[in-house]
């Protein structure tokens, strides 16, 4: 009796196996099965490193309307070599094997940024902003305001920049990165050199454009009604022994003579002759 038990037990305890293991197949059906994950041969990886402008940066750069870029050159390790098509900007990888592959790039156009003091850039601007292709010599005409010349100009990352004043062109050699540069124009200091004959005054004056000038100049005795001329179309004034040039414009020498006073003459009449005295020679009238 004890025997017929214990199969019972057995055989109630294999059905309920039998039933879960039933149960969890059928609920598993018509699941897929998780799809096994090829390892990755490490021995076949590349590591790309992109520059821009020899400067490393994350992502390959990729033309826009904003900016458009030109591919330099390569350099990969164990022989590998790029193949590198401007047109669909895209590369291929020759010898592919465990290394490292650089891919250089440029920047096709730089922006310089000119900002004039005193000064106008192409006639209308104060400040503006030029493409200029790369390692290409930028040429950029800025003119002075009246009454002010060239003092000096500075441009960012050290950049070589001169400015030509026979033809108000600022000349920058080479660009090949983006730069900023400031050219400063002052007032300009004039000189009147004035040069006196015949008289007192001789001087050199010194006067900012559009400023005035005046001295006092004085005739030596005897001389009187200066004959004046002054350089590059200075217009002068002179009254009362006072010399002026209201508005002074450029560099000039102003010449300054006196003419001589006229003799003052004198006439001598004899009204009255006493019989005593007898002319025997001249007239009665004489000038002196």
């Amino acid at each position: 009796m004890l025997k017929n038990k214990s199969i019972i037990t057995v055989l109630s305890v294999l059905f309920v196996i039998s039933t879960t293991f039933s149960l969890i197949g059928y609920l598993n059906k018509g699941r897929t099965s998780t799809p096994k994950i090829p390892s990755i041969d490490q021995s076949q990886l590349v590591q790309y490193e992109y520059y821009l402008d020899d400067v490393l940066v994350e992502e390959m750069p990729i033309n826009s309307e904003d900016n458009e870029y030109l591919f330099a050159n390569s350099d990969c390790t164990n022989n590998m070599t790029i193949e590198f098509n401007e047109e669909e900007w895209n590369y291929i990888t020759n010898n592919k094997t465990k290394g490292v592959c650089k891919l250089y790039f440029n920047t096709k156009n730089y922006k310089v940024i000119i900002t004039a003091a005193n000064g106008l850039i192409n006639d209308k601007d104060t400040s503006y902003t030029f493409d200029v292709e790369r390692l290409t010599n930028g040429q950029f005409k800025i003119t002075p305001n009246e009454g002010y010349e060239f003092s000096n100009v500075s441009c960012s990352n050290d950049k070589q920049a001169i400015y030509d004043v026979s033809t108000s062109t600022l000349n920058i050699n080479s660009v090949s990165e983006n730069i900023a540069c400031k050219i400063d124009f002052v007032i300009k200091n004039l000189t009147a050199e004035i040069i006196v004959k015949n008289g007192e005054g001789t001087a050199i004056l010194n006067s900012k454009y559009g400023e005035s000038i005046q001295t006092v100049i004085k005739p030596d005795e005897g001389y009187e009604k200066p004959v004046i001329y002054c350089s590059n179309n200075q217009v002068y004034t002179y009254e009362n022994n006072k010399f002026a040039i209201n508005k002074l414009t450029d560099n000039t020498r102003c010449n300054i003579a006196f003419n001589k006073s006229p003799a003052t003459t004198y006439k001598l009449s004899i009204n009255q002759i006493p019989q005593e005295v007898l002319i025997i020679a001249g007239n009665k009238e004489q000038i002196i």
